[in-house]
């Protein structure tokens, strides 16, 4: 078994909010019994998001309700809360991978954490 069997890069994208960028990566890892998938969510200048962009690497999809289709697998992933603005994250399978983002309030944020709904975690490079 190689190592592109063991983790892999899933869902990714260049997600805009207001003036703020984020690459947005899926990694995938399955060996035995260990199988799971995490997101993380790097924020990045508005240069590397341009670089990003133009090297192929998609936007990602922002929308206002969730996907649904017969043919679609649609997972909960998380709350995103960046200032005022508030997503519910979806990993959305078909014959692609890819993120899905739907904004809500952030009164429904709120409300989905307090439930148990995991909070999305942002990786701030500018800041280390």
């Amino acid at each position: 078994m190689n190592m592109q069997d063991v983790i892999s890069i899933g869902a990714n994208c260049v997600l805009q909010i207001r003036n703020r960028f984020f690459l947005v990566v899926e990694i995938e890892v399955e060996a035995g019994n260990v199988a799971f998938e995490e997101y993380v969510f790097i924020r990045i200048s508005r240069g590397e998001a341009m670089t990003l962009l133009d090297a192929g690497v998609e936007r990602c999809e922002i929308s206002n309700r969730v996907p649904m289709m017969d043919n679609l697998e649609v997972e909960f992933i998380c709350v995103l809360i960046v200032g005022r603005d508030a997503f519910a994250v979806f990993d959305v399978e078909d014959d692609t991978d890819h993120a899905v983002f739907v904004k809500i309030s952030l009164v429904e944020a709120n409300r989905l954490i307090r439930r148990g709904a995991r909070r999305c975690t942002v990786i701030d490079r500018s800041r280390g």
